[in-house]
């Protein structure tokens, strides 16, 4: 994954264990009115996990919209989506319904400009190609080692810097 560290290498289950525990611990930071940005193009597991938690901490949930005419993200509505309230963003690097590959580091980078974590679902996209974790910038990554022959676990990246700012 290209990390500075293995310490910014967790194990767990699968993806979606992880993906819960981590919101737990993001939550735990966030307050009423935060926003979480996710995609109308990303999996069950990248979107539910952030909706429960929103739910239960009186969040509110911004869904980026596709372009009907390819099947990619829409940047311009992300773009709309994002504000100083944005608090995370969380994308899928590919899509496993469509195969639509997002342009992270862009994504990224937009996110980051609002001061959000940002947190790409890589399942669907690990198998298919290499990832740099440092390149594209992104503060957190999870990817599942099966899908790929591994065994089976799931795989979190995240920046030295956002563990260690995360409640356990």
């Amino acid at each position: 994954l290209g990390a500075s560290s293995p310490d910014e290498i967790k194990f767990g289950y699968n993806m979606t264990a992880l993906t819960l525990h981590l919101g737990r611990s993001i939550g735990a930071t966030l307050r009423p009115g935060d926003e979480i940005v996710v995609t109308t193009l990303d999996h069950e597991a990248n979107v539910s996990t952030w909706e429960a938690m929103a739910a239960d901490r009186g969040l509110t949930i911004r869904k980026v919209d596709i372009r009907e005419d390819d099947v990619t993200l829409d940047l311009e509505d992300l773009e709309s989506k994002l504000s100083d309230r944005t608090k995370l963003v969380a994308v899928g690097y590919a899509s496993n319904a469509v195969g639509t590959i997002n342009p992270i580091a862009e994504i990224v980078a937009r996110a980051h400009e609002v001061g959000a974590l940002t947190f790409v679902d890589a399942v669907a996209y690990a198998p298919h190609a290499p990832i740099d974790v440092r390149a594209i910038d992104t503060d957190l990554l999870v990817c599942s080692a099966y899908k790929w022959f591994g065994p089976h676990l799931g795989a979190l990246y995240g920046k030295a810097e956002v563990f260690d700012a995360l409640p356990a």
